[in-house]
């Protein structure tokens, strides 16, 4: 601002410097003209260029909608979070569920060796004992599984 000012009064002393100089009159007019151009080229109404100052109303919604938009971010994060720890306890669920299908077909098996005759006492006896420690541990994941399942539902009701 303080260098327009300065400007306008050198383009002032220079104007008069240039009017008072003897010179023609076809001189005169012509530096006259180039003079009313340079100024009107040089004033800002000629180019329009207006600058504008953001009000306070605009910075007003500016903080607002960025408020609104920090909020949004972290609803976001929050149902992320909540959407990976349902996938993870669906995927736990799924892994138990096969155990529990592997551990059943190993004492399905154990239980036929046990039901054909060819095997002796003792290995009978060790087979029923096999078969009891699968049957336990079946329980033990099916035990797992429901607490897995309790978990998931709690997860999916505290959203």
């Amino acid at each position: 601002m303080d260098f327009n000012r300065k400007f306008i009064k050198l383009r002032k002393k220079f104007i008069c410097f240039i009017i008072h100089f003897r010179t023609t009159k076809i001189m005169k007019f012509t530096i006259r003209l180039f003079i009313i151009i340079c100024l009107l080229m040089t004033s800002q109404s000629f180019f329009a260029q207006e600058t504008s100052v953001p009000s306070e109303k605009a910075i007003q919604e500016a903080k607002t909608a960025e408020e609104h938009q920090n909020k949004i971010n972290k609803e976001q994060k929050k149902i992320e979070k909540h959407q990976r720890e349902v996938n993870n306890a669906e995927k736990s669920i799924k892994k138990t569920q096969k155990k529990i299908e592997k551990q059943k077909a190993a004492n399905q098996k154990t239980d036929s060796q046990i039901a054909s005759s060819k095997n002796s006492e003792e290995e009978i006896q060790k087979l029923k004992i096999k078969s009891t420690k699968q049957k336990l541990e079946i329980d033990k994941l099916e035990l797992k599984l429901l607490q897995q399942k309790k978990e998931l539902d709690e997860i999916r009701a505290s959203f």
